[in-house]
């Protein structure tokens, strides 16, 4: 027994059906996905000036957020937030630097900007990941719901 043969018209409407599903779950992605959940997580105008700070130093090189970047300083997602340090803590450290990290003679005002910055990606989440509760699109629900 042979398969069935798909004929051309056949093969424009699975071409275009596939076409169709793929809008249709570009739509639901980029429309219920990308809502900004803690409003501290919205730039202001000092943490763009952070995250033009951030990249001016490349400071990607050595640094990551959500594990991604370079792996010669630590993960700055949390930062801000992490217990035994905060904003003062990542703004000492950003204006004096390590011996691992070096000063960068930044003023005070370019610090506070970065700090701005640092707090603003630490309101999209935690890393590392403890749970994802993830919907059919692939997208998520919520992060980190300990009471699973």
């Amino acid at each position: 027994m042979t398969a069935p043969a798909f004929t051309a018209r056949h093969r424009r409407t699975i071409f275009m059906v596939l076409v169709a599903l793929f809008g249709v779950q570009s739509v639901i992605t980029y429309t219920t996905a990308t809502t900004v959940g803690d409003e501290r997580a919205t730039y202001n105008e000092a943490s763009v000036r952070g995250a033009d700070l951030y990249r001016e130093f490349n400071c990607t090189a050595c640094h990551q957020f959500y594990g991604l970047g370079g792996y010669m300083g630590p993960d700055l997602t949390n930062v801000t937030s992490a217990p035994g340090k905060g904003p003062d803590f990542a703004k000492g450290i950003i204006l004096h630097g390590t011996q691992r990290m070096p000063a960068r003679g930044l003023t005070p005002q370019q610090a506070d900007d970065i700090v701005a910055f640092l707090q603003a990606v630490d309101a999209t989440g935690t890393y590392p990941i403890r749970h994802i509760d993830l919907t059919p699109w692939g997208t998520y629900r919520s992060m980190h719901d300990d009471a699973r």
